[in-house]
């Protein structure tokens, strides 16, 4: 069971538990339910391995709903009683108490369909990886349960939990045979990946060979089928991803910047937009808006990289813990210094003007450099916190595009009758200096002084030469060829070179994939970095314009007599007066600007590796500072400009 479903099953198992009683007849509303649910949802509920009845789901989708509304009423109440706010904040929570509830019920009901998609769509990322196991394994020894086997328990993949339940099902007798639990298996995935399904049916057929030449060449389309297969779905991903990426760039970020030129104009029209309101609108609905749109996209995309976790007791982490209260320390101490430096200027009697104290006046409001503090403790945080994690998944990268060109060297010598330590021997001598070299370097030094088997050797806990390699590609090659070794070394070393090409074959598709997807995460990234900074600044600056101009026009217009002015009623000040404070305003958009860049950072990083978190974090860490300068940048740089304009 995935870690993370474990709350729905918990809620549902408790919902029953303490609100089983206000069911009058739990054995008639569990019929009544099974009967109501579609046949989708019981196949989905199936598909997830939740150990749920349709009626506990049910029930707990109610009672999420109704706990809900009362929380939401109860808070309506307490705005009601307290008189402390306005007629129009009480009718946006009483929208809210009514759609919320709504999105709840829609929430928890259609939970487990969601969450069998979610499944589907990430498995058809795992297709390739798990069947250069299975194929590599019967290139090794041709048989189709072993494979299954093999791949189900040496990969961390979804898709290799659907195998162990296949497993798991052929033991309880579910199935009469391997070829039967297989055909099955296809038929259920072939309603998603058809050439999956391909795949497994050639898979199958190759068992049946009776030369070993064919069985190979079957072996080998049935992975092309499946590489094929995913590089045409990521393809297809790519360019269905234009058109939601644009209205991504458009709706949530473009028109929201061009309304902050606009908000204060409104006045003129009687509008008094108040700081909560801009700060609800730019710092919680719009960000929340494109968060939810981002991820609705990023559930149709198929994972094709899914980088393996590094755990914290890596040789190379062994301090990380206290590094990181270091470095909390440090970023809490960079942004007291540098966040109040705005206002401790206005303190000082504002020398050379520095701080704008007016629309337009000085170069920078007193609140930027709240912004810049905020930001540079938040990046000296997540630099420092995630390079040591980066180092070693960029230290695997490498060992990974080494190790293919490494499996042909270790072949050659295998098939030549060499000792597996003076194979590795040689290996470490001729990649001298490469990651890979050092690794089987470690392995030849383990067998020739430890005299120890070849298995302990490569995976140990203790002393083993991959025990901190955390890479399934190569953990798994190197089980293979643990196996095939013990065969005679010209078998052994032919299946080497086999893994090799497949190692060749897998790493080819990976990098058209992602060369097919970089035109949108080129795109996503400028846009984080540069376009939107950029344009939140200008019209930051272009609303101070407009508040100086109406500011203006208010004076002119006061100093008008009323029988003078042809107005029907006097117009003072007051009408053209802006609501907002210039700094309160700088303060929510440079907030927004901070939100939307980290939203379009992680979208594209998603989309490009997979959402890796160690370097999500190093790209916001890199990527934040410079949208937050570009942005200050902006902004002092328009003011001066439209200064000297009016």
């Amino acid at each position: 069971m995935a870690e993370e479903s474990n709350w729905y099953i918990r809620a549902c198992k408790t919902t029953v538990r303490q609100w089983g009683w206000a069911v009058r007849d739990p054995s008639g509303f569990s019929k009544q339910c099974e009967k109501s649910v579609s046949q989708e949802y019981s196949d989905a509920l199936r598909f997830t391995g939740f150990d749920l009845e349709a009626f506990e789901t049910v029930l707990f989708s109610y009672a999420g709903t109704v706990t809900t509304l009362i929380l939401l009423l109860g808070i309506d109440l307490i705005l009601l009683f307290s008189r402390s706010f306005e007629a129009r904040t009480l009718s946006i929570m009483g929208i809210l108490t009514f759609i919320i509830p709504l999105g709840v019920l829609y929430y928890l009901s259609e939970y487990v369909k969601i969450r069998a998609k979610l499944m589907k769509i990430s498995s058809l990322g795992d297709i390739p990886e798990i069947l250069s196991y299975i194929v590599m394994s019967m290139k090794l020894v041709p048989n189709l349960e072993n494979a299954v086997l093999f791949a189900s328990r040496n990969s961390e993949r979804p898709l290799a939990k659907d195998l162990k339940k296949l497993i798991w099902d052929l033991n309880l007798r579910i199935y009469s045979s391997m070829d039967d639990a297989l055909l099955s298996f296809a038929d259920l995935w072939g309603r998603n990946s058809e050439y999956f399904k391909r795949s497994l049916h050639l898979i199958k057929s190759s068992t049946a060979e009776p030369d070993e030449a064919q069985r190979i060449i079957t072996l080998n389309r049935a992975l092309d089928i499946s590489l094929e297969g995913t590089e045409s779905l990521m393809d297809s991903f790519a360019a269905k991803l234009k058109t939601p990426s644009y209205v991504l760039y458009s709706i949530f970020i473009l028109i929201p910047l061009a309304l902050v030129a606009l908000l204060p104009a409104v006045t003129v029209v009687g509008m008094k937009p108040k700081t909560i309101d801009l700060i609800l609108l730019y710092d919680f609905i719009f960000p929340f808006l494109a968060a939810v749109y981002s991820e609705y996209i990023l559930l149709q995309k198929p994972v094709a990289f899914i980088p393996k976790q590094i755990p914290d007791s890596h040789p190379d982490l062994s301090d990380i813990r206290q590094k990181k209260r270091i470095i909390i320390m440090l970023s809490v101490l960079v942004f007291i210094l540098i966040a109040p430096s705005g206002y401790i200027l206005l303190l000082l009697g504002n020398p050379k003007e520095i701080v704008a104290t007016t629309p337009l006046g000085g170069y920078i409001p007193p609140t930027l450099p709240l912004i810049l503090g905020g930001v540079a403790g938040i990046s000296i945080y997540l630099y420092f916190s995630s390079v040591p994690y980066k180092k070693i998944r960029d230290r695997i990268r490498q060992m990974e595009q080494e190790f293919a060109d490494s499996l042909f060297v270790l072949g050659r010598r295998i098939s030549e009758g060499k000792a597996p330590e003076e194979a590795f021997a040689y290996i470490a001598k001729t990649m001298e200096g490469s990651k890979i070299g050092k690794a089987f370097e470690e392995i030849s030094m383990n067998l020739l002084s430890m005299r120890t088997n070849l298995k302990n050797a490569i995976f140990d806990e203790e002393f083993g030469a991959f025990r901190h390699i955390y890479s399934e590609r190569i953990r798994n090659t190197m089980l293979l060829f643990t196996e095939s070794v013990h065969k005679n070394h010209e078998a052994a070393g032919a299946s080497i070179i086999k893994l090799a090409d497949h190692l060749k074959e897998l790493s080819a598709v990976e990098e058209r994939i992602r060369r097919s997807l970089y035109e949108v995460t080129s795109t996503m990234r400028a846009t984080a970095v540069i376009f939107a900074p950029l344009i939140a600044g200008i019209t930051l600056a272009l609303s101070e314009v407009i508040t100086k101009i109406l500011s203006q026009v208010g004076e002119r217009m006061n100093r008008v007599p009323a029988d003078l002015s042809g107005m029907p009623v006097e117009i003072g000040n007051g009408a053209f007066s802006q609501s907002i404070a210039p700094d309160s305003f700088l303060l929510a958009i440079g907030i927004y600007v901070i939100l939307i860049s980290a939203i379009l950072t992680r979208f594209a990083g998603s989309v490009e590796y997979g959402g890796d978190r160690a370097q999500l974090k190093y790209d916001l860490a890199c990527m934040l500072p410079i949208s937050i300068v570009i942005f200050a940048v902006s902004t002092a740089a328009s003011r001066i400009v439209f200064r000297g304009l009016i």
